[in-house]
């Protein structure tokens, strides 16, 4: 099979996970960039430098509070990016080494896609109702919708996505929408 590199992208509680969880069952090779970040996040250099960035209430134990940083960083656009960019160059060199060592296809789960230049074969954006987003993610995380609301508002869409993956309904429907992405990829 053909070594491609394909992104899956959407807003919070898109179901990119989902997505990618599926591919995995099926064989497919993936890689979720969020994970690349959190192994990151655990390097001593990294987590002095949000510190530094946030202040002394965001580490505890050597290690970031997750839940803290995610709430004062999407209430400023211009901290979500600094603090973001601690991350890129990490999650850009790790892929990339995942990426050459992969002979057929990857599967990136990506968030925030033009974080770093990487040269996709394909972008695939999952896409949901906003109402089903917010719904998801305050079921999934235990935030409050203002908590999901803010997150969107810093998000954007994919300006000329490959293909785009609609998810209002069942985990079947999204199987068999995937199932075709893939046959018209000619990734079967």
């Amino acid at each position: 099979m053909k070594r491609k590199v394909i992104a899956i992208t959407g807003f919070i509680g898109s179901g990119k996970s989902t997505a990618s969880a599926i591919l995995r069952q099926w064989g497919y090779k993936t890689v979720d960039c969020d994970q690349l970040a959190a192994e990151i996040s655990q390097q001593p250099q990294v987590v002095q430098q949000v510190q530094n960035l946030l202040g002394e209430g965001y580490v505890t134990d050597g290690k970031l509070d997750r839940r803290k940083i995610r709430d004062k960083v999407f209430a400023d656009a211009q901290l979500l990016q600094r603090y973001q960019s601690l991350f890129f160059d990490g999650v850009h060199s790790r892929l990339q080494q995942i990426a050459s060592q992969c002979d057929g296809p990857l599967f990136v789960e990506i968030a925030v896609l033009g974080a770093f230049d990487f040269c996709w074969d394909e972008v695939w954006q999952i896409q949901s109702d906003r109402d089903a987003l917010v719904f998801r993610v305050v079921n999934r995380d235990g935030v409050t919708e203002n908590n999901v609301l803010d997150v969107l508002a810093r998000q954007s869409d994919v300006a000329a996505p490959t293909r785009i993956i609609l998810n209002n309904g069942t985990e079947a429907e999204l199987r068999a929408q995937l199932r075709r992405a893939l046959a018209e990829a000619d990734l079967l």
